[in-house]
C-alpha cells in the first residue's frame, strides 16, 4: 500500500471538488446543515466516483445518507450503550451519598476526605466506571477496524446488511493486510487528531473561528471519505493481482 499515493490522492481529490467552484462548496455547506445530504455524497465517493461527483439527484442523495446514518448508529450502539452503563451507577451512587449536596460542597478537604472514606461504595463505583470506559475505548477501536471497511462495502453494493458482513470485511482486511490495514487507520486517525487541534485554535477566534471551522468541514469530509475508498480499492486491486 502506497501511503503517500493515497494520501496524495485524496488532498486532490478534495482539493478538486471544492477549489474554485464556490458552487458546489457552498452546496456542500448547506448539506451539512441537512446532514444526511452530505452522508449520501459520502457514500457516492465511497463508490469510487472520479473525479468528484456533483450535487445532484437530491433524493437518492438522502436516501443514501439515512441509510450510512443507519449503519453509524448501529456501530456506535454498542458503545454508547456501555459508556451510559458506566456512567449511571457511579451517578446514582454520588446522588444517594449526598456528594451532590450543599453540605459535601461545603465541607473543608480534610471533612471531605473523611467523608470519602467513610463511603467506599463511591470509589468502587468510580473504579468500575473507569474500567467499563477503557472498555468502551477498546471496543470503539475494535469496531472503528470494521466500519472503516463496512461503510464502503455498503456503498460498493448498495446493501445495508453488506455492511455487517464481517466475513466479507475481514476478507478484505486479509488482502490488505492487517499491518498495512491498521497502520492506514492510524495515519488517518494522526491527520484527524491534528487537524482538530488546528481547528480548536481557530474555533477560539470570536465568532470567525466557527465561520472559519464550518466552511473548512467539507473538505475534510471528503478527504476522509476518498481516503476510505482508496483504502477499500489496495484489498481489491490485490485481489486482481492474485488473479494475474
Amino acid at each position: 500500500m502506497d501511503y503517500g499515493s493515497i494520501l496524495s490522492d485524496s488532498f486532490q481529490y478534495a482539493k478538486g471538488c471544492v477549489w474554485g467552484n464556490a458552487r458546489r462548496w457552498f452546496l456542500l455547506l448547506v448539506s451539512m446543515i441537512i446532514f444526511p445530504f452530505i452522508l449520501g455524497y459520502c457514500v457516492r465517493i465511497y463508490r469510487g466516483e472520479q473525479p468528484a461527483p456533483e450535487l445532484e439527484q437530491w433524493g437518492n442523495l438522502f436516501v443514501d445518507g439515512i441509510k450510512l446514518f443507519v449503519i453509524e448508529v448501529i456501530y456506535a450502539a454498542p458503545v454508547i450503550l456501555l459508556i451510559l452503563i458506566s456512567f449511571l451507577p457511579f451517578f446514582s451512587t454520588i446522588i444517594s451519598t449526598g456528594v451532590l449536596s450543599q453540605e459535601f460542597t461545603a465541607m473543608t478537604d480534610t471533612q471531605a476526605d473523611q467523608f470519602l472514606s467513610s463511603h467506599p461504595e463511591i470509589l468502587s463505583a468510580l473504579g468500575t466506571m473507569v474500567i467499563l470506559i477503557i472498555i468502551a475505548i477498546v471496543l470503539a477501536i475494535i469496531i472503528g477496524i470494521f466500519s472503516f471497511i463496512g461503510t464502503v462495502r455498503f456503498a460498493r453494493t448498495g446493501s445495508v446488511a453488506e455492511a455487517f458482513n464481517f466475513t466479507a470485511i475481514l476478507a478484505t482486511i486479509r488482502r490488505i493486510g492487517w499491518i498495512k490495514y491498521l497502520l492506514a487507520l492510524i495515519v488517518i486517525g494522526v491527520i484527524g487528531l491534528v487537524y482538530g487541534f488546528v481547528m480548536d485554535i481557530v474555533m477560539m477566534i470570536p465568532v470567525i473561528g466557527f465561520v472559519l471551522w464550518f466552511i473548512l468541514y467539507p473538505p475534510l469530509i471528503i478527504f476522509v471519505s476518498r481516503y476510505a475508498a482508496r483504502v477499500y480499492d489496495a484489498g481489491e486491486v490485490q485481489t486482481a493481482a492474485q488473479l494475474e
